[in-house]
């Protein structure tokens, strides 16, 4: 691929991008969202979140690791904890990261 191809798909991709996200930003502005859809749109980042973090916690070598020496599962299950009594996003995700820090340290 020769230079122009190259910047001509990352200036279209940045178009596409844009244009995906500004989508909800331009419509009309006295017309609200409907209430389910403002309601739903709040589970959006825990969803993603645990999408992500699922697998990892699950699976961290590529197969099921369900044991009790597992330091993914443990710091994965101190971390949920911590997320339901904190209730913070960013409480939650530094506190994952400290703990399997942690359980790695402690467990090997």
């Amino acid at each position: 691929m020769n230079h122009v191809t190259i910047l001509l798909t990352m200036v279209g991709m940045g178009i596409v991008t844009y244009l995906t996200r500004a989508f909800f930003l331009v419509g009309k502005r006295d017309e609200g969202m409907p209430r389910f859809v403002v309601r739903a749109l709040k589970f959006v980042p825990v969803a993603v979140l645990s999408a992500i973090v699922a697998p990892m916690v699950a699976a961290p070598e590529g197969r099921l690791a369900l044991t009790y020496d597992s330091p993914y599962l443990i710091a994965g299950l101190l971390t949920f904890f911590v997320a339901y009594i904190s209730k913070n996003l960013i409480v939650t995700v530094f506190s994952g990261i400290a703990l399997i820090l942690i359980v790695k340290f402690i467990i090997g």
